[in-house]
């Protein structure tokens, strides 16, 4: 099966086909990338979203065991096809946003930066609170996540987050900086969940009160005081946003879901006015600054 995977699979994933080859008669961890791999070629009619193509896992996977794929995890373009492909030019728009509540001083600044530390992300340098600083702008449109978030809710009331679609755990790390106590739920793919536990031990702030869980087998029955997913929730399949719906969304007193319609149009996601009939008290707000011309944010509590 695997000379069958190294025969037919693309072009871009053979250098990883490799790698895991090498790690698993290291390892001996056959049964797991056996399974990854075999996605590639076979999972398309039964993802359950847009980013379970089994070439993102595999690249999560690698990393969270392989300390050389982990150092430049974020420079991958098959990782960067899902997450870090936030322009330069839309780091500055975030910022635009950010500085029309200034919530953020200096130190703030310097702390959000350190989201960079691992992982080799593409940076530019923005003139944060005066200080010229190079900083993903990744890790900026999480800070703008966070000041919606400050600016929207009251941040003493909340107590617990679960997040639906986690990357590596960027957003955690940025919100636990100013809500340090917070108990945090991390929801998504099983590799994903390795990689982002491995990301987040490296900071000491993050290694107590998070909870990670593999959201193809949701085994939750919890209540939340915000919930939140940037595009996750929306990219994927009907089927699994209703389980979504039913043992996350629902039983959370707020919300934060940035929509796109990418699931819409590839899996027959719910739309925009089918989710704001579905969750109490939710309405549609502007996505600022605008990435895509459907997307918008839906936002309740």
């Amino acid at each position: 099966m695997l000379t069958q995977i190294k025969r037919h699979t693309p072009q871009s994933v053979k250098a990883l086909y490799w790698k895991a080859r090498s790690f698993m008669n290291r390892r001996r961890d056959k049964r797991v990338l056996r399974s990854i791999l075999k996605q590639a070629l076979h999972r398309k009619g039964t993802a359950t979203s847009v980013s379970d193509n089994g070439r993102y896992p595999l690249v999560c996977y690698l990393a969270s065991k392989d300390e050389n794929i982990f150092s430049t995890f974020k420079s991958n373009p098959i990782y960067r096809y899902v997450l870090e492909h936030v322009t330069e030019e839309q780091g500055r728009e975030y910022l635009d946003v950010i500085s029309e509540y200034n919530p953020f001083n200096a130190q703030d600044w310097q702390e959000f930066a350190k989201n960079d530390m691992y992982g080799s992300p593409r940076m530019y340098t923005y003139d944060l609170c005066g200080m010229n600083t190079a900083v993903s702008p990744t890790t900026i449109r999480y800070a703008k996540v966070l000041c919606d978030i400050l600016n929207r809710f009251n941040a003493g009331e909340i107590k617990s987050i679960a997040e639906i679609g986690i990357g590596y755990g960027g957003q955690c790390r940025i919100i636990r900086t100013k809500l340090p106590y917070v108990q945090y739920t991390l929801i998504d793919l099983p590799e994903v969940i390795g990689l982002a536990e491995k990301y987040l031990t490296q900071y000491e702030n993050c290694r107590e009160n998070i909870r990670y869980v593999d959201g193809v087998h949701l085994y939750l029955n919890d209540d939340y005081d915000l919930v939140i997913s940037n595009y996750a929730f929306s990219e994927l399949r009907r089927e699994v946003q209703d389980m979504y719906l039913d043992k996350v969304i629902l039983r959370s007193k707020r919300g934060y879901i940035t929509w796109n319609s990418l699931a819409l149009n590839a899996f027959g996601g719910y739309s925009v006015d089918e989710l704001l009939n579905k969750i109490p008290g939710s309405v549609r707000i502007d996505e600022r600054p605008l990435t895509n011309p459907d997307n918008c944010i839906i936002i309740w509590g």
